[in-house]
Protein backbone atom coordinates (compact mmCIF):
# COMPACT_ATOMS: atom_id res chain seq x y z
CA UNK A 1 0.00 0.00 0.00
CA UNK A 2 1.35 3.33 -1.01
CA UNK A 3 1.59 6.56 2.14
CA UNK A 4 -0.20 9.11 2.29
CA UNK A 5 0.46 11.87 -1.11
CA UNK A 6 2.13 8.78 -3.06
CA UNK A 7 1.00 7.96 -6.70
CA UNK A 8 -0.52 4.42 -6.89
CA UNK A 9 0.30 2.05 -9.90
CA UNK A 10 -3.04 4.44 -11.70
CA UNK A 11 -0.95 7.11 -11.02
CA UNK A 12 -3.90 8.59 -8.24
CA UNK A 13 -2.47 10.18 -5.35
CA UNK A 14 -4.87 10.46 -2.03
CA UNK A 15 -4.00 14.25 -0.78
CA UNK A 16 -5.57 13.68 2.24
CA UNK A 17 -8.29 15.96 1.54
CA UNK A 18 -11.66 15.56 3.23
CA UNK A 19 -14.65 17.00 1.02
CA UNK A 20 -18.02 17.50 1.24
CA UNK A 21 -20.72 17.63 -1.28
CA UNK A 22 -23.32 20.46 -0.76
CA UNK A 23 -26.20 20.23 -3.32
CA UNK A 24 -23.53 19.81 -6.69
CA UNK A 25 -20.70 22.01 -5.72
CA UNK A 26 -17.55 20.37 -3.23
CA UNK A 27 -16.68 22.16 -0.32
CA UNK A 28 -13.09 21.86 0.66
CA UNK A 29 -12.92 21.24 4.25
CA UNK A 30 -9.87 20.19 5.08
CA UNK A 31 -6.87 17.95 5.85
CA UNK A 32 -7.91 14.70 7.48
CA UNK A 33 -4.98 14.66 10.19
CA UNK A 34 -5.78 18.20 11.43
CA UNK A 35 -9.51 16.87 11.98
CA UNK A 36 -10.16 17.52 16.15
CA UNK A 37 -12.26 15.23 17.54
CA UNK A 38 -14.47 16.77 20.20
CA UNK A 39 -16.93 14.43 21.91
CA UNK A 40 -16.97 12.16 18.65
CA UNK A 41 -18.03 15.59 16.37
CA UNK A 42 -15.81 16.01 13.93
CA UNK A 43 -14.32 20.00 14.05
CA UNK A 44 -12.17 21.62 11.09
CA UNK A 45 -9.58 24.29 11.79
CA UNK A 46 -9.80 26.05 8.64
CA UNK A 47 -14.14 26.28 8.88
CA UNK A 48 -12.96 27.90 12.11
CA UNK A 49 -9.79 29.78 10.93
CA UNK A 50 -12.25 31.04 8.37
CA UNK A 51 -14.98 33.18 10.55
CA UNK A 52 -12.20 34.25 13.18
CA UNK A 53 -10.18 35.47 10.29
CA UNK A 54 -13.43 37.91 9.21
CA UNK A 55 -13.29 39.98 12.66
CA UNK A 56 -11.82 43.47 10.78
CA UNK A 57 -9.12 43.33 13.98
CA UNK A 58 -7.38 39.95 12.86
CA UNK A 59 -4.27 39.64 10.60
CA UNK A 60 -4.29 36.08 10.55
CA UNK A 61 -5.42 32.63 12.86
CA UNK A 62 -4.11 29.25 13.76
CA UNK A 63 -6.57 27.11 15.43
CA UNK A 64 -5.28 23.91 17.03
CA UNK A 65 -6.74 20.84 19.39
CA UNK A 66 -6.06 20.46 23.01
CA UNK A 67 -6.94 17.61 24.92
CA UNK A 68 -9.48 16.83 27.40
CA UNK A 69 -10.62 14.78 29.59
CA UNK A 70 -13.96 15.12 29.28
CA UNK A 71 -14.58 15.40 25.02
CA UNK A 72 -11.18 13.87 24.38
CA UNK A 73 -10.06 17.20 22.50
CA UNK A 74 -11.18 20.90 22.39
CA UNK A 75 -10.59 23.44 19.81
CA UNK A 76 -8.52 26.25 20.84
CA UNK A 77 -7.03 29.48 18.43
CA UNK A 78 -4.14 31.92 18.64
CA UNK A 79 -4.49 35.09 16.74
CA UNK A 80 -2.16 37.92 15.24
CA UNK A 81 -4.28 40.96 15.21
CA UNK A 82 -3.42 43.89 12.16
CA UNK A 83 -1.58 46.65 13.68
CA UNK A 84 -4.39 49.54 13.19
CA UNK A 85 -6.37 47.65 15.76
CA UNK A 86 -3.61 47.84 18.29
CA UNK A 87 -2.94 51.17 17.36
CA UNK A 88 -6.56 52.48 17.74
CA UNK A 89 -6.46 51.32 21.64
CA UNK A 90 -9.31 48.46 21.03
CA UNK A 91 -8.34 45.96 23.78
CA UNK A 92 -7.57 42.08 22.80
CA UNK A 93 -10.40 41.50 25.52
CA UNK A 94 -12.96 43.12 23.65
CA UNK A 95 -11.52 41.67 20.31
CA UNK A 96 -11.75 38.72 21.69
CA UNK A 97 -15.48 38.66 22.91
CA UNK A 98 -16.31 40.10 19.50
CA UNK A 99 -14.85 37.18 17.74
CA UNK A 100 -16.68 34.59 20.51
CA UNK A 101 -19.46 36.31 19.38
CA UNK A 102 -18.97 35.80 15.57
CA UNK A 103 -18.18 32.29 16.16
CA UNK A 104 -20.98 31.87 18.55
CA UNK A 105 -23.12 33.04 15.86
CA UNK A 106 -21.63 31.07 12.87
CA UNK A 107 -20.37 28.15 14.02
CA UNK A 108 -21.50 24.97 15.78
CA UNK A 109 -21.49 24.88 19.79
CA UNK A 110 -19.10 22.28 19.35
CA UNK A 111 -16.90 24.37 17.00
CA UNK A 112 -16.37 27.70 18.96
CA UNK A 113 -12.80 27.61 20.69
CA UNK A 114 -12.68 26.91 24.20
CA UNK A 115 -9.97 29.66 24.65
CA UNK A 116 -8.28 32.72 22.06
CA UNK A 117 -4.64 33.90 22.64
CA UNK A 118 -3.56 37.21 21.06
CA UNK A 119 0.35 36.22 19.86
CA UNK A 120 3.21 38.75 18.07
CA UNK A 121 3.11 35.98 15.22
CA UNK A 122 2.36 32.74 13.56
CA UNK A 123 4.89 31.01 11.34
CA UNK A 124 4.90 30.52 7.65
CA UNK A 125 7.19 28.06 6.09
CA UNK A 126 8.48 28.66 2.64
CA UNK A 127 5.91 27.83 0.74
CA UNK A 128 3.88 30.55 1.73
CA UNK A 129 1.53 28.42 4.24
CA UNK A 130 0.67 28.30 7.73
CA UNK A 131 2.92 26.02 10.07
CA UNK A 132 0.98 23.73 11.65
CA UNK A 133 2.00 21.76 14.89
CA UNK A 134 0.65 18.48 14.91
CA UNK A 135 0.09 16.38 17.90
Amino acid sequence: KNGPGLPDCAGHADPRDTVELRGDRQYLEGRRERIINVGGLKVHPETIEAVINRHPAVHMSRVSGRSSPITGAIAVAEVVLNPLATERGASFMAIRDEILGLCRDQLAPHEVPVTIREVASLEIAASGKLVRRHA
